[in-house]
């Protein structure tokens, strides 16, 4: 049987907060939500007025813009915890 007192302790080892901090700021919802959204917009543009160019980046824009603002309203609401 092995006697403790030989024996090597084992001790926490602790992480960096400053890392941890990092990873949460480079994560956002807006990136996310512009571009499904932008993609949704060019598809409903597609949809209503067919295969035109200006209509399309119309869409795109559109969808960019609600996106945006969703997605800088789902960052706020999860950073009030």
């Amino acid at each position: 049987m092995p006697k403790s007192k030989q024996r090597k302790h084992h001790h926490d080892q602790h992480k960096s907060g400053g890392s941890l901090e990092h990873a949460k700021k480079s994560r956002s919802a807006v990136t996310v939500a512009v571009i499904f959204c932008a993609l949704l917009g060019m598809g409903s543009a597609y949809f209503a007025s067919g295969v035109s160019a200006l209509w399309l980046a119309i869409g795109a824009a559109v969808g960019a813009l609600v996106g945006y603002f969703f997605g800088k309203q789902i960052d706020k609401s999860v950073s009030e915890k």
